[in-house]
């Protein structure tokens, strides 16, 4: 009989980052894949280990990953810090492909520079931006199913794994099913808004999205930015912004 897999599913928020980490606890996993950069695969499994203290982490993935390095890590500070205290001391992998890695790093580089053309302008570029992230859709796919075989390949060994993903599993669900492996699926962190990005890039992945939505989410996008990621910690940020989209959901009486 194949593994268990519990699939936790994580957007960028705080909340969902401590869930995670509760989820992780509960599971009581032989091993823990994180979708972060595979490259740093073996100083977070220090880290778990209580080999490497966590200031000592972050000085090393700086010589591994570009600078801010702490900006990769995507939430995952809080689920790192209590590896060590979960209680069957797992075996911990990064799985992250590192060729979409290193294409997120410089579409999030193109981003910023269309979002600061955009504010000082006022004008979207909707070409450009169809273009960016048509491209980024089609390599970000093809990463997916690299992960999903290297999460695969690696737990055929273990009887009992947890796997976090930022994504919804499509490819690592199939992959591993055809192992023979029961997976779950726990979604975290919920409910929780899109942002008007990842609105936009679904909305592509679907296919058929118009000049206009590309415009109007851009602009959106741009004042997400100035009135929520300007004033505070980009998962803080997340998180009010989810609380205030979704008011109704939060027992506020009126709408922000």
């Amino acid at each position: 009989m194949g593994a268990e897999v519990e699939i936790i599913v994580m957007p960028p928020s705080m909340r969902a980052s401590k869930e995670a980490a509760a989820e992780l606890k509960r599971i009581k996993p032989d091993v823990v894949m994180l979708n972060l950069p595979e490259n740093i695969s073996d100083l977070v499994q220090d880290l778990a280990s209580e080999d490497l203290e966590y200031e000592d982490f972050i000085e090393k993935i700086g010589e591994r990953l570009p600078s801010p390095a702490e900006a990769w890590l995507k939430g995952y500070e809080h689920i790192l810090l209590e590896l060590r205290e979960l209680e069957r001391s797992p075996d911990v992998y990064c799985y992250g492909d590192l060729v979409s890695f290193e294409v997120e790093a410089r579409r999030a580089v193109e981003v910023a520079r269309l979002t600061l053309r955009t504010m000082i302008t006022g004008r979207v570029d909707a070409d450009e931006w169809l273009k960016l992230l048509s491209e980024e859709r089609r390599i970000i796919e093809a990463g997916s199913i690299r992960e999903a075989e290297k999460v695969a390949s690696t737990l055929i060994r273990y009887e009992r794994a947890a796997c976090i993903s930022e994504h919804a599993p499509t490819h690592l669900k199939a992959r591993l099913a055809r192992e023979g492996m029961m997976t779950r699926v726990r979604y975290v962190g919920q409910p929780y808004h899109f942002t008007p990005l990842e609105i936009l890039r679904r909305k592509i992945v679907k296919g058929g999205v118009s000049r206009e939505e590309v415009e109007a989410l851009v602009k959106e996008h741009v004042k997400f930015i100035r009135e929520y990621v300007y004033h505070k910690p980009l998962l803080e940020a997340l998180d009010e912004w989810s609380v205030r989209k979704l008011y109704w959901l939060h027992g506020r009486g009126d709408k922000p």
